[in-house]
């Protein structure tokens, strides 16, 4: 990997000019931040925007009231992923406060696949559903929702995606990317709209604080969906982690899932505890329901006993992706060597579940477009090969996949994601293969192999408490607003040295004078170099709390000699 000094736009030079650190200027800079008034916003954002300014919000809402008014069952229909399943909890549990007589339903992503189907409207409406609220799906459900009309029932459609050409009928549709829309902020996750949703109808029961009670189950779907932490999703996220940090806090399920953490950061949510949420239903036929139910448990106890159970399921989806990741490696780098810029693989002894995760274990290492296809049964027991695509910034997947339609069953998506079914069928796959990259033909390898790119150079006499501290006032990072990168000038500590960690010793942790280094997957790049104690860091700074103590730590990205 080859590292070069980031431009500094002119952002970074203001706000350099107005009394920023390098550091701080730098990470402003990154979240797209341009003049003061985004910085103040930005760094002190606590007020959310008014939920009344959703367009169809007023319309959404009539439609709900109405079926609680009435007692009528509601059935909130949600997803498999860590974005629905908090989507679906908030739903629920605002519903149920305002007295509804609700349900929840979650695709089965073994055995039904994203989305409302109509298998799923048929069983609801026999156990009496009148309503249906679908959270993080339903915008290309056009077929469902006219079913569900001409069954004489109701549905409201919350989702996040981007929409088709053709909108579905729906009593009520919110969907904050449908040109027009009135609210201010269109990023809103799946989460965060229900969130929004929910938030609007508990103020007018006078529920304030309940609505902001629910606060930390959004963030954890605003996390978990890589949505960027600027604007709407920064406050939630923000609140959030201080109503997780706060002395008081009481949600048994986020508690037992957070196992005792001291300080938790939407870092945390995002490598250590969304996975988790995602994890049961990768693997396990209606497993999502599992992390559904934590999320809404009122036993501590009980709690304990969830998170138990989704902590192993997620220790085994680990082995599992290792696994089939290595299984398919080999044929990407052939792939790659033929001259393929979008990678397009079978991989046939993965289960289904965790497609998206090997298609990002390509992109990750391949710096490419990659989308990965796995065997299951559709609903009505046929096996066809569904797939999840992850792509970089320069190839909108979702457009890509739409001029090559024809070659498949179903899809949707957005720019760096999809999912897409195709027939069980290699020449179909390999007619979709050649159309895609057909599309991908302008992709220059500077696009596909961009230079990394560090931000600030320090030496180790500025790595400072006070440095911390800066970056401490900056949090929340992630998508959208990431830590600076760092340059530093390295001296490993002569008697401390280094250690290897990890299952099999695969991660790297270096002990300097004034803080530790810790490099994930490292190890064997350090040993290859002959073990240096001297070397050129690139990484973020961060504080590590563990049982009492905070450490000074720099999270390595990379190394040279």
């Amino acid at each position: 990997m080859e590292w070069k000094k980031a431009d500094e736009p002119a952002s970074y030079h203001l706000f350099r000019e107005n009394g920023y650190s390098p550091l701080v200027a730098s990470a402003l800079a990154k979240a797209g931040l341009t003049d003061l008034e985004q910085v103040k916003k930005h760094l002190h954002c606590d007020e959310f925007e008014d939920p009344g300014k959703i367009r169809n919000i007023g319309k959404a809402t009539d439609v709900i009231w109405k079926h609680v008014y009435e007692g009528n069952r509601i059935c909130v229909y949600g997803d498999y992923d860590a974005d629905g399943i908090t989507a679906s909890a908030v739903m629920f549990l605002a519903l149920r406060r305002l007295g509804a007589n609700v349900t929840v339903r979650l695709p089965d992503r073994i055995g039904e696949g994203y989305g409302i189907s109509k298998k799923a409207i048929d069983e609801q409406a026999e156990l009496g559903a009148k309503l249906f609220i679908t959270v993080d799906n339903g915008i290309r459900a056009i077929e469902e929702t006219k079913y569900v009309k001409e069954l004489g029932l109701d549905i409201v459609i919350l989702d996040h995606h981007e929409p088709g050409e053709e909108l579905p009928e729906a009593d009520a549709v919110i969907d904050l990317h449908i040109p027009g829309e009135t609210f201010p902020d269109t990023e809103l996750t799946g989460s965060g709209l229900a969130w929004k949703v929910a938030h609007y109808m508990l103020e007018q029961m006078g529920e304030h604080d309940y609505a902001m009670s629910l606060v930390d189950i959004a963030a954890f779907g605003t996390v978990g969906d890589v949505a960027p932490l600027i604007g709407e999703n920064r406050t939630i996220v923000k609140r959030a982690i201080r109503l997780m940090q706060s002395p008081g806090y009481c949600r048994p399920g986020v508690s037992a899932l957070m196992k005792g953490t001291e300080h938790i950061t939407a870092e945390d949510i995002a490598f250590r505890l969304a996975p988790c949420l995602n994890a049961p239903g990768r693997l396990t036929s209606g497993g999502a329901s599992l992390p559904l139910i934590l999320l809404i448990e009122d036993d501590p106890g009980t709690a304990t006993e969830l998170a138990a159970r989704v902590y192993a399921e997620n220790e085994h989806r680990k082995e599992l992706q290792r696994d089939c990741y290595q299984s398919i490696r080999e044929e990407a780098v052939e792939r790659i060597a033929s001259g393929e810029k979008v990678l397009v693989i079978l991989a046939e002894n993965a289960p289904s579940g965790i497609a998206g995760l090997l298609a990002g274990n390509l992109k990750e290492e391949f710096g490419r477009p990659s989308i990965v296809f796995c065997p299951k049964k559709n609903i009505e027991g046929e096996t066809v090969w569904t797939g999840s695509a992850r792509s970089v910034d320069a190839f909108h997947i979702l457009n890509a996949i739409d001029t090559c339609k024809e070659y498949l069953v179903t899809y949707g998506g957005h720019k760096l994601a999809a999912g897409l079914t195709i027939k069980a069928d290699k020449g179909m796959l390999e007619h979709f293969r050649e159309a895609i990259n057909k599309e991908a033909a302008y992709l220059t390898e500077e696009m596909l192999n961009p230079v990394a790119l560090w931000d600030v150079e320090l030496n180790s006499e500025e790595i400072t408490d006070e440095l911390y501290a800066e970056m401490e006032s900056l949090e929340p990072f992630g998508a959208g607003a990431p830590r600076p990168v760092v340059k530093i000038q390295v001296a490993v500590n002569e008697d401390k040295g280094h250690s290897f960690m990890g299952a099999e010793g695969q991660h790297l942790k270096l002990f300097c004078d004034r803080y530790v280094m810790v490099g994930f997957s490292l190890a064997e790049k350090y040993i290859e170099n002959c073990l240096p104690t001297e070397l050129t860091a690139y990484g973020n700074l961060s504080l590590n709390y563990y049982r009492g103590s905070c450490t000074k730590q720099v999270s390595l990205l990379d190394f040279t000699c």
